[in-house]
Order: C-alpha cells, then sequence, then structure tokens
C-alpha cells in the first residue's frame, strides 16, 4: 500500500506508546499507593522488571520463533507469529484490570471528597498545574525515558544496523544484559527508600550521560 504502509506504523506504534505509557503510570501509582510506609520504593521498583523482563520475554519469543521457522521464513512471514501471541498476553493484561479494586488512598479521597472532579482540565488548564507537570516532564520522566531506551531499545537497533550483527546474536546479547540489568532496578529502588529518590535519579542520569557516547563509540 506504499506510503501509507509507515504512516500507519507510525501511527499504531504512538497509540502502543500511549497506552504503555497510561497503564505504566496506573501501575506505578496503584503500587504505591498500596506499598508500606517507607517501601514505596521498593515496591515499585518491581514495576520497572516487568518493563525489562516484558522485552526478555520478546525476546525470547522472538528467538524461539526464529529458530523454528528459519530466517528466510521469519523474514517473509514467521515474524507475524510474535505478534500474534502477544494476544494472549493482552487478554490477561485486560483480566488483571477487570480485578482490581481502587486503592485505600483514593476511596479516602473520593470519601472525604477531596478528589479532582475534572483532572484534565485542572491538571492542564491552570497555569499553576500544568507548569509542574511540564516541568516534571521535560526535567525529569524525559530524561529517565532517554536512558531507559536508549539502554534497552536503541541497542538492540544499534548492533543490528549500525554494527550490522545478525538479528538472532543481537537479540541474544541484549537478551543476556537485560538478565544482568534486572536486579539493579529492585537494588536501587530499595536504597532510594533509605537516601531519597532525587540522588538516584539524578546520579543515574548523570552516568548515562558520561557514559553512553563513548560506550557506543568503543563498540
Amino acid at each position: 500500500i506504499g506510503i501509507l504502509a509507515p504512516i500507519i506504523l507510525i501511527i499504531l506504534r504512538l497509540l502502543q506508546g500511549l497506552a504503555l505509557g497510561g497503564e505504566y503510570g496506573g501501575a506505578a501509582t496503584y503500587v504505591a499507593e498500596h506499598s508500606p510506609h517507607g517501601r514505596r520504593g521498593f515496591y515499585t521498583s518491581w514495576i520497572q522488571t516487568t518493563a525489562t523482563l516484558g522485552l526478555f520475554l520478546s525476546l525470547v519469543v522472538i528467538l524461539g520463533t526464529r529458530t523454528l521457522v528459519g530466517e528466510a521464513n521469519f523474514a517473509a512471514w514467521g515474524w507475524r507469529i510474535p505478534f500474534a501471541v502477544s494476544i494472549v498476553l493482552l487478554g490477561i493484561s485486560v483480566w488483571i484490570r477487570l480485578q482490581l479494586n481502587e486503592s485505600p488512598a483514593f476511596k479516602k479521597m473520593k470519601e472525604e471528597g477531596t478528589h479532582s472532579k475534572a483532572p484534565l482540565s485542572e491538571a492542564f488548564g491552570q497555569w499553576g498545574n500544568a507548569k509542574i507537570a511540564l516541568i516534571a516532564l521535560f526535567g525529569l520522566v524525559m530524561g529517565q525515558g532517554v536512558v531507559w531506551y536508549t539502554g534497552q531499545f536503541y541497542a538492540l537497533f544499534f548492533l543490528q544496523s549500525i554494527l550490522k550483527i545478525g538479528g538472532y546474536t543481537a537479540n541474544l546479547l541484549i537478551a543476556y544484559s537485560l538478565i544482568i540489568g534486572t536486579g539493579g532496578f529492585i537494588f536501587f529502588g530499595a536504597l532510594s527508600d533509605r537516601i531519597g529518590r532525587k540522588p538516584i535519579i539524578l546520579a543515574g542520569c548523570l552516568i548515562a550521560a558520561l557514559t553512553y557516547f563513548p560506550l557506543f563509540g568503543a563498540l
């Protein structure tokens, strides 16, 4: 279908990103509101591991599919299999979502009448609140997003497209690195309960800023 193919792909990936961002933010808030006092960092760190483990699981499925159908068949039609398999995970996630109840913190706010009646207009329609959201987005969350996606998704692209490493080997290397690095989320999440969130977040962004270019250059 010509130029429509990449346009539709980009639109779908944007929608996928919005959905993932909403689910991740909602899950982190839900877990944080259920966490014991002084343990939010540790409990919510498990949410971050699910993102990495999800990527790891997808790489396992891709590697398994490549092995079963062969590289030629995978390039021709086999790449559709992982997408079809993901429907099962979608069903599980919807079922989990339907089983959840509101957190005690939200129930208390609702009973007291202190929850927002119009969250979108209050968050973005009032400059005082919108300013805080923009500062959080561009001053904090965006930097973390660059660090995470560069370290995990761009690394795979870099191995395959820049270094010309085979797809099977590149996926295997990223899978190994994810296994090694996943424990760090839990460790530093727990550490943030002791020393605070800012030192952990800022140190992570600083280390990435200082090391990413030399590391990719060395490869």
